[in-house]
């Protein structure tokens, strides 16, 4: 049972406020209802009733008495009825010609005043009650307007009621939809923030709270770029001054002899030297770039004209108006990370894309001998060179272990993912990325 509560209840807030708000409102009404309209309509038509059996009880008998027809006259414009005598005539049926519980009201008020024969004629604009002579000759028709009743304080207070819960529960809804607004925009710019967008234009504002949980949010960020910007510009400063002494190191060994020790280390310090030049260039760009529009499939095959070669060939396919917003340089840089790991591995490399409701998924395939299954986990990791994580290598030239780790720090900033597995079509390795198709905008 809670489950299935669980599933049908509302799940926003404001729809959980609408349920929480009509319900109560809704059930008021309808007790409301039913009570007021049982209990006054149970009254007040026993008074009308008895009143309308007394009236035609009275008449009835003084038709009896035979009184004059003058005072017969006065008596019907007084009470506001008609009367008329059916000569030799029986009374042909008994009882009430439609079973309501108005008329059935008024049936027992004339039971009550001792007349057992009678019938009620609710068929017409009038109400016409028939009661025999007592000398059994005669039938009275005594007719009342059938207004008589009914009862028109019952539609004005029930319809008072709904208009006045409408147009309060209207009030109610403009309210709590400016009251959630405030909350929408926290949301999104904490979307934008994770996103690594702009969030200048986010002002607290709204209810007491939710300007508290802004302004948390916007001193948060504050110090969260600036610990970002202080660890990139440390980084990037050291890895600058790396490059000196390094450099140094490099031509030393260049002017040395050539043996097996020195070629060794000249191996390492140039893969140093790469690696800091990888990561500055990925530190300047994280810094200076803005978000741009960009059409994916041109995109791609900008990428793939760089990385092609005669011995690698890269496949594009997808639909060609598909546009995303990125950071261009540094989105370039992480997916040409994904092909040139490829390239390494591989003699042919499939894109393919995609629009979802929600996000572009863009599939990288290869027909290398694939993955590791202990390094998968491991392959985004700083320093984890690919041909740990590969069975075998097309390059000679050994990686630094950060491009993987690049590309997804570089996709994670824009909002997406990046897994990494074994493709089931090509056999080689199968990245998977999936980017926001809104980011941006």
């Amino acid at each position: 049972m809670l489950l299935f509560l669980k599933k049908v209840l509302p799940k926003s807030i404001f729809s959980r406020f609408l349920l929480i708000l009509v319900s109560p409102v809704i059930l008021s009404q309808l007790i409301f209802s039913i009570i007021f309209a049982e209990k006054y309509t149970q009254i007040a038509l026993g008074i009308i009733s008895s009143q309308m059996a007394g009236e035609a009880v009275v008449t009835a008998k003084l038709l009896d008495m035979e009184c004059d027809n003058k005072y017969i006259h006065e008596l019907k414009n007084g009470m506001n009825l008609n009367v008329e005598i059916i000569n030799d005539a029986k009374l042909q049926k008994t009882g009430i010609s439609k079973d309501h519980k108005t008329y059935r009201i008024l049936r027992r008020a004339i039971v009550k005043r001792g007349y057992w024969e009678y019938y009620i004629k609710t068929e017409n604009d009038n109400m016409d009650v028939y009661i025999p002579s007592t000398n059994g000759r005669d039938v009275y028709k005594i007719s009342f307007p059938r207004k008589t009743l009914y009862i028109k304080i019952i539609p004005i207070v029930l319809g008072g009621g709904l208009i006045s819960s409408l147009i309060l529960l209207a009030i109610a809804f403009i309210f709590m939809k400016n009251q959630i607004k405030p909350i929408k925009k926290l949301a999104q710019s904490a979307s934008d923030f994770g996103r690594g967008l702009d969030t200048e234009w986010y002002i607290p504002e709204g209810a007491t709270e939710v300007r508290i949980a802004g302004s948390a949010f916007c001193e948060m960020t504050k110090r969260v770029k600036e610990l970002m910007n202080n660890r990139i510009i440390t980084l990037a400063g050291i890895s600058h001054d790396l490059r000196t002494p390094l450099t140094k190191i490099k031509l030393q060994l260049s002017l040395m002899e050539k043996t097996k020790e020195t070629k060794l280390l000249l191996t390492d310090v140039n893969a140093m030297i790469k690696m800091v030049e990888s990561f500055t260039l990925h530190a300047s760009e994280q810094n200076k770039e803005n978000f741009v529009m960009k059409n994916l499939l041109i995109f791609l095959k900008e990428i793939a004209k760089i990385y092609a070669t005669d011995t690698f060939k890269i496949h594009v396919d997808g639909d060609k108006d598909i546009e995303i917003s990125m950071k261009y340089m540094s989105m370039k840089r992480a997916l040409g990370n994904i092909v040139a790991n490829a390239r390494k591995f591989a003699k042919h490399l499939y894109i393919r894309f995609q629009r979802r409701e929600t996000e572009i998924t863009i599939h990288f395939e290869d027909d290398g001998m694939g993955l590791k299954e202990a390094n998968i986990n491991s392959i985004f990791s700083p320093f984890v060179k690919q041909n740990t994580a590969r069975t075998h290598s097309n390059d000679s030239t050994p990686g630094v272990g950060l491009g993987l780790s690049i590309a997804r720090d570089v996709i994670i900033a824009h909002g997406g993912t990046i897994t990494a597995s074994n493709s089931q079509t090509h056999g080689g390795a199968h990245f998977v990325v999936t980017i926001p198709h809104d980011l941006g905008r």
